[in-house]
């Protein structure tokens, strides 16, 4: 799945962002004000976050009153969606949910949603989620008027369950088991051509539960959404800080790495899965190699340049970032076998003119293979703005400005 388009809800820099619409590779967000586009990629991550979001708690300063003209009603967060995005199915993912239902054969867009409480919701966008009694009720009123005597019994034993139902309640849950139950029985007693419309009626009243395996398919192949920054990768200015951030810079890897160990429990099936791994990222980074404990250690990079190797904190600042980006992107594959989304805030990075232009070409090396979206700081958007725009030296057919200033 790739990313089309998203929004957030309720941050303090953008109240309520319009939906924004992403391109397939390098996307970079355009804004006055650099907290704006900050809110937004950090925001956008907690649909899929590669750390416990029930830990971090990324909605603890989001507003939490809603004011208009004479109240003020506080926000009940299991009611509160805090960041959407849409994705477009992969062709693999419609073929697997087509064999669940064959509704599905017209996916091709998934809307996903984080609540404040940190629930998650999904959504086939204009596909409904179950069947209404309307859409079935004429049917199942017909056949079993012409079922004869077991007709008239079956009407009789599903009286208590259908009496209630409106037209625009949905089929799902108790009713829908109650339905089958007594609906399946009467196949045999029917001409084929009705056994047809009984066969559509049982798979209408199954809708619910299939989409119950929709979501959870869709769900598991939802890419997750690894943020880098001047933290992550280990470039913040200040000395301190770089010490404070030192563990988690690694933990994006360290997170998709315990996530694969734990698929490969065993120690030799953990070190061929990990020598796999690192085969791959010597294609993509040629003398990388990733380090990661099974027993739930600390993932880390080392570079086998001469004289002597380097570990991942002594690369240059642009060959870190892609070093975590490719060991991210490999991982990921083994893991989900697609890739994931990438999150780049350069603020406070502290890039010298020469590494923004070594990071800007290395995106758009990339970014026929990586979907990114790029949070820049004043040098390197104006860096952006005359390379990638309209005609740009650099115009690439997959990268692109986005102006994400919110109206007024």
């Amino acid at each position: 799945m790739h990313l089309l388009m998203f929004r957030i809800i309720g941050h303090p820099a953008v109240p309520d962002s319009s939906w924004i619409e992403i391109g397939r590779g390098l996307n970079v967000l355009k804004t006055f004000h650099a907290d704006q586009a900050q809110a937004l990629a950090h925001m956008l991550q907690t649909i899929n976050p590669p750390y416990d979001i029930n830990e971090t708690d990324p909605f603890r300063n989001l507003l939490q009153y809603l004011d208009g003209p004479g109240y003020r009603r506080r926000i009940i967060p299991s009611k509160k969606t805090a960041a959407l995005a849409i994705f477009a199915a992969s062709p693999q993912l419609v073929r697997e949910l087509t064999a669940i239902d064959s509704v599905y054969y017209a996916t091709d867009r998934i809307e996903f949603g984080r609540r404040r409480d940190h629930s998650r919701w999904v959504n086939f966008v204009e596909l409904a989620g179950s069947t209404r009694w309307s859409e079935i009720e004429p049917t199942i009123s017909s056949l079993l008027d012409r079922a004869g005597v077991a007709g008239k019994e079956l009407s009789e034993l599903l009286h208590p369950a259908v009496a209630p139902l409106r037209g625009t309640d949905r089929i799902k849950g108790p009713v829908a088991e109650i339905l089958k139950e007594h609906l399946e029985p009467l196949w045999p007693l029917l001409p084929e051509y009705e056994q047809e419309q009984l066969d559509q009626c049982l798979n209408a009243i199954d809708r619910a539960d299939h989409f119950r395996q929709a979501k959870a398919r869709a769900s598991a192949w939802l890419p997750y959404f690894v943020l880098i920054t001047a933290a992550t990768a280990g470039l913040a200015g200040d000395e301190t800080d770089a010490a404070r951030f030192k563990a988690p810079g690694a933990a994006p890897l360290t997170f998709l790495a315990a996530r694969l160990a734990a698929v490969h429990t065993g120690r030799t099936s953990w070190d061929q899965r990990l020598s796999q791994v690192n085969r791959q990222l010597e294609a993509l980074y040629p003398g990388l190699i990733l380090h990661c404990d099974l027993e739930g250690g600390e993932a880390t990079l080392e570079s086998r340049q001469r004289p002597a190797p380097l570990s991942s904190p002594e690369l240059p600042p642009v060959r870190r970032i892609e070093a975590l980006m490719a060991a991210a992107s490999v991982l990921h594959g083994q893991l989900h076998g697609n890739q994931p989304i990438f999150l780049l805030d350069v603020n406070g990075m502290h890039l010298q003119p020469a590494e923004q232009r070594d990071l800007l070409q290395v995106l758009l090396r990339h970014c026929a293979r990586w979907q990114s979206v790029v949070v820049p700081d004043t040098d390197f958007l104006d860096l952006c703005v005359e390379r990638l725009g309209p005609g740009g030296k650099d115009g690439h057919a997959l990268a692109k400005l986005i102006d994400v200033t919110p109206a007024g």
